[in-house]
């Protein structure tokens, strides 16, 4: 059975069923995400942020709550977490963004975002696939990363820790204005079709 028409989280075979307990969190992180994208801050203006900064509080909230995180922390990309967990590899050479996530608040939600894919990774890495796009080559790179690493990584903030779909703003746009319009059907459209962008990457 599916909720919303959103495919539920839960592993093949099981009872399929919203699992409200991991929506909660995503909700969250891409709320913060979204009110970080708005915020008044010296950060350069991009269509991404207009797109958001355009959003009413309701259609916001709309858009938050996609079944999958919109913060892109590199999880499709084997090469940033080896197999030994010492870190994503590319961690110490890659240059602070000074974007998005500079800010103490852009620190904070980088950090969530990583715990929650840690935990996420070792208890449930079919969740960890569906709501963060984690491959499964990345999947054991993640669960064996010490927190104390995720921290750092946090902080140095490289440039590929982005908002999903930042350099496809053609996706943004449909979910924006699927979040703006309204109708269920046409947001559950547009996030569906996030969700393909996942699974084919």
């Amino acid at each position: 059975m599916e909720e919303n028409g959103i495919v539920p989280v839960v592993p093949p075979g099981s009872t399929a069923r919203w699992d409200s307990g991991l929506l909660a969190p995503v909700t969250g992180i891409n709320q913060a995400l979204l009110e970080l994208l708005c915020a008044p801050s010296p950060l350069r203006r991009t269509a991404l942020t207009q797109l958001c900064c355009g959003l009413d509080p309701d259609a916001r909230s709309r858009l938050a709550r996609c079944p999958y995180v919109l913060l892109d922390a590199g999880f499709g990309a084997p090469e940033l977490w080896p197999p030994s967990g010492r870190a994503p590899g590319a961690v110490r050479e890659a240059s602070a963004s000074g974007g998005y996530f500079s800010s103490r608040q852009g620190i904070a939600l980088v950090r969530r975002t990583l715990v929650f894919a840690w935990h996420l990774a070792r208890a449930n890495p079919f969740a960890a696939r569906i709501l963060f796009g984690m491959t499964t080559p990345c999947a054991p790179g993640v669960a064996a990363s010490r927190l104390e690493d995720l921290e750092e990584l946090a902080e140095l903030c490289p440039s590929w820790v982005a908002p999903r779909w930042e350099a496809q703003p053609q996706v943004w746009r449909q979910l924006v204005h699927a979040a703006r319009a309204g109708p269920v059907s046409q947001l559950r459209q547009a996030q569906l079709r996030g969700l393909q962008l996942l699974a084919a990457a």
